[in-house]
């Protein structure tokens, strides 16, 4: 079923760069991809738009006070690191304000007209918490204000149930800690294990009174196609079917891509293409009402490959169909989810 895509992509992206160009979170990540979605065949229902402004409003809905003003200052004083990953310029406060303003709206927006979105911003959001630096992560991670907590925000404060899928290969730690105790938003993580940013124990499972609306899943390295798609089908689905969300966005992070120059996950263009094409039957079902996908990271060619895919799967033009045997991950990780999954779903994996 033919679908359009409303996209942001928005220039002022480019005022947020390392200007020795060597960081791997730099600007030609976000055009490259672009460009490579304008040369597809996705690129007839596709529909562009540029950003909101940036709304301290909606700031103040997904970050501490505290946090804001430490960014603004930080920005105030021009380019440099405020970690050993994260960096700013003068500019960023500016254009990070309108991405997390623009994703708030976009869920908004895709509730009004029935039509998904996708937000590609920079710099990226999902290891940003509430006062930033979350769960005891060394560092920010690249990220600045978290745009995927903002379109999940828009749906919570529209009535909505809402479903995060987050399938960076980097632990969505800064979302989780934002939603940590927030019963109605389920958020699934599946990640590499025992790399950056040292969080998403599958034993992780959400605070005081959301207890088991966070289902943590790390991978171990060199995971797949195969397991990804096992899990798809044997944890993801009937985890939406038992919740039954009314919103979704998915945190799209393509370094889970095989070949990704900072992972060790190998899934592929198939991976991504059927989680989108899943998400869809959902919308054309009537139950997703508001559907946001906002991207993360990506730093090789599998960003251009597995978004491609992924968008082309979302408006309708072509769906790629798996040819392998589907298996769970090695290791204890599906051992662990089954308890995880019983005691809080009722839902039996083994």
């Amino acid at each position: 079923m033919f679908c359009v895509l409303n996209l942001v992509y928005d220039e002022v992206h480019r005022l947020h760069s390392d200007p020795s160009g060597r960081h791997p979170e730099h600007p030609r990540r976000v055009d490259d991809a672009f460009n490579v979605l304008k040369a597809s065949e996705a690129w007839s229902g596709i529909r562009v738009h540029g950003t909101f402004e940036g709304e301290f409003e909606k700031l103040k809905l997904i970050h501490s006070k505290h946090y804001i003003s430490l960014i603004e200052e930080e920005c105030g004083r021009g380019f440099h690191y405020i970690d050993s990953d994260t960096y700013v310029t003068g500019k960023t406060f500016q254009v990070a304000s309108r991405f997390i303003s623009t994703s708030y709206y976009a869920s908004i927006k895709s509730l009004e007209s029935g039509e998904p979105w996708l937000i590609m911003p920079r710099p990226p959001g999902h290891h940003a918490g509430r006062d930033g630096w979350a769960m005891g992560a060394p560092t920010l991670g690249f990220c600045i204000f978290n745009n995927s907590a903002a379109a999940a925000q828009a749906m919570l404060d529209s009535g909505l149930r809402v479903f995060i899928l987050d399938f960076d290969a980097h632990h969505g730690n800064g979302t989780q800690d934002i939603f940590w105790r927030e019963p109605k938003v389920l958020h699934v993580d599946l990640h590499q294990e025992g790399i950056y940013p040292g969080t998403g124990s599958v034993w992780d499972v959400g605070g005081i009174g959301a207890e088991g609306s966070k289902i943590n899943i790390p991978l171990p390295a060199f995971t797949g196609d195969p397991e990804y798609l096992w899990l798809l089908d044997n944890v993801v689905k009937p985890l939406i079917e038992v919740f039954k969300p009314e919103g979704v966005v998915v945190s799209a992070g393509f370094d889970s891509h095989a070949g990704d120059p900072l992972t060790m996950l190998e899934a592929t263009e198939v991976t991504y293409s059927t989680i989108a094409s899943m998400i869809m039957g959902l919308m054309h079902s009537g139950m997703v009402k508001s559907f946001v996908t906002v991207l993360e990271g990506g730093y090789g060619e599998g960003l251009n490959m597995g978004l491609k895919a992924y968008v082309e799967s979302i408006v309708g033009i072509k769906v790629l169909k798996p040819e392998v045997n589907l298996k769970p991950p090695r290791g204890r990780v599906v051992e662990d989810l089954n308890r995880v999954l019983r005691d809080y779903w009722g839902l039996s994996i083994l």
